[in-house]
């Protein structure tokens, strides 16, 4: 008995070592295989892949199919383009008369259709076939050029083929490791990648997450979601915004605006034309159309005489009076004097959706602005002191300000 073990044993190595040995080689725009003994395959193919686990993709008249070691054809030349998915899964794909369009499928080594030529993507992740059909409604034809209109849906199947979302979705996004946010018509959901709806279809918008939270909406009452796809703070709101921290800008269908924890508790409330997003413990404010600046409570820091202001992500803080600008700190103590007929500055503005969570990407180690005072330019830092000095010549001020950047 041990010695059928060990000739089972030495054939299967021998035969690892022998697909490995193999090597693609080229006669006469013809390729065959070879290793130090000789030419094991000789040249007859089109062109020719290396050995993957004792398979090799090869071409002939333009097709592609898949041989093994012994040179048998274990997938047939049926095929514009092949690609091994894993060690027992081959996808394969035939040309559509829409240049780059495929129709696309899975095989399995046995030559046994997992997936049938029905997609026109299919993607391995995580052990499931991700799966896209596209469907067309032909428009108008011409000699040269077909209008189409397109319709994509997406689906998840195992490796065996069996589906476990049916490809009627119209929209996929990866929101976790194993959680997906699907739509439907105008509705979104929640779901696993196993199948299992962590949430109804029945959200008619369905935000990213922060901390956790993520912003929905039924009918037009906003509310937020966790991560378990739980409501933490029921649909209620006309608007919110994304959770800073653990802090949320909400409107009231009545028009009051204020701030709200990441529980749901309500920090302070009033009513203003225009509340901005909190950060540094105050945000701007506009109320019979002038700004001004308040703490979470609704304390007035920064009084509401001012015609525009500008905030940059956890730096610079001004505001404009009298066509001049001023600098202020987060506590609302006033830096500077109203000056500054210009201020530009250089970093994340204050809310951008780009921008937002992304303190620095100027290059900067500090919130910079540049400035215009009596004609004259320099760079200031969030308290307003001068970091490069007043100068007549731009130019020169730029030549300055690009040596302050972290190299």
């Amino acid at each position: 008995m041990n010695d059928i073990f060990k000739t089972i044993f030495l054939f299967i190595i021998s035969v690892n070592c022998f697909s490995q040995e193999l090597k693609v080689f080229e006669i006469d725009s013809l390729f065959g295989y070879k290793n130090d003994a000789g030419i094991i395959i000789k040249p007859q193919y089109q062109y020719a892949n290396e050995f993957v686990e004792n398979k090799a993709i090869v071409y002939k008249n333009n097709k592609a199919g898949v041989i093994n070691t012994n040179n048998k054809l274990i997938i047939p030349f049926e095929y514009n383009k092949i690609y091994f998915l894993n060690d027992s899964l081959i996808y394969v794909k035939n040309r559509t008369k829409y240049y780059h369009e495929y129709k696309c499928g899975v095989l399995n080594k046995n030559n046994q259709v997992v997936l049938p030529l029905i997609f026109s993507e299919i993607y391995l992740k995580n052990e499931k076939l991700f799966v896209e059909k596209q469907k067309d409604s032909l428009i108008s034809e011409t000699q040269f050029t077909d209008t189409r209109n397109i319709k994509k849906t997406y689906g998840i199947y195992d490796l065996n083929g069996k589906p476990i979302l049916e490809p009627v979705y119209d929209w996929f996004k990866k929101i976790g490791s194993d959680t997906l946010r699907v739509s439907k018509g105008q509705y979104y959901a929640m779901v696993k990648s196993n199948g299992e709806f962590l949430t109804n279809l029945k959200y008619t918008a369905f935000g990213d997450f922060h901390n956790n939270r993520a912003a929905v909406r039924i009918d037009s009452s906003y509310g937020f979601i966790n991560k378990s796809g739980y409501e933490i703070i029921k649909p209620q709101f006309y608007s919110v915004s994304k959770y800073y921290n653990k802090t949320t800008v909400f409107r009231k269908h009545n028009g009051q605006v204020g701030f709200m924890d990441i529980n749901g508790k309500i920090l302070y409330e009033s009513v203003y034309e225009i509340l901005r997003y909190p950060h540094l413990e105050c945000a701007a404010a506009r109320k019979n159309e002038k700004w001004g600046l308040i703490d979470l409570k609704g304390n007035t820091l920064v009084p509401f005489t001012h015609n525009d202001y500008i905030r940059e992500f956890e730096g610079i803080i001004a505001f404009k009076k009298n066509n001049k600008w001023a600098i202020f700190d987060q506590k609302g103590n006033q830096l500077t004097e109203y000056k500054f007929e210009s201020l530009f500055v250089f970093g994340s503005k204050e809310s951008p959706s780009s921008s937002f969570w992304k303190l620095k990407e100027n290059g900067f180690k500090e919130s910079l602005g540049l400035v215009e005072e009596s004609n004259k330019y320099a760079v200031i830092n969030s308290k307003g002191e001068y970091i490069v000095p007043l100068s007549e010549s731009k130019n020169q001020v730029f030549e300055s300000l690009e040596k302050l950047k972290i190299r």
